[in-house]
């Protein structure tokens, strides 16, 4: 599948409106209201790794899941970056940590395509980084939460 396929696959399954509110709670302290503020000023189209590519500083932590859903293209493409644009290892942490849950079928079948893409064209630089573990764990979760749905049905 061609990475024009599986953008358009993760913007088709993501698509929503935009929350009016970005994170869970950003009246907690100080660093919420930051990171509130921070993700008001971007769109899935314009997030950059300014935004988003520090793990010591990371406002995708502090999103509700609705809102997470929301950015999902915008993280996409960022996970296409190499190099020093390599953004995989914070893509699978997140998902890794619990936000598979909120995906529905579509968007886990979505996100399951472009991680294979990914492992088959980039499986060197994912190594190099030490994500292809991650990766794994990251593609059995998928593949259980599909389950879930095939049970359901």
């Amino acid at each position: 599948m061609e990475i024009q396929d599986l953008t358009a696959a993760i913007d088709k399954a993501f698509g929503g409106d935009r929350p009016a509110q970005m994170g869970r709670n950003p009246e907690h302290c100080c660093e919420c209201a930051e990171h509130e503020e921070v993700m008001q000023a971007v769109t899935p189209q314009t997030v950059s790794l300014q935004q988003v590519g520090s793990p010591g500083w990371d406002p995708v932590c502090f999103l509700a899941d609705e809102t997470y859903c929301y950015f999902m293209p915008g993280f996409a493409r960022l996970v296409l970056g190499r190099g020093d644009d390599y953004y995989l290892d914070q893509f699978l942490f997140h998902l890794e940590s619990g936000r598979i849950s909120c995906l529905n079928e579509e968007q886990c079948r979505a996100i399951a395509a472009l991680l294979d893409h990914l492992y088959e064209t980039r499986s060197d630089e994912i190594e190099d980084n030490m994500d292809d573990k991650v990766l794994g764990h990251v593609m059995d979760l998928l593949a259980q939460r599909l389950s879930g749905f095939q049970t359901s049905k």
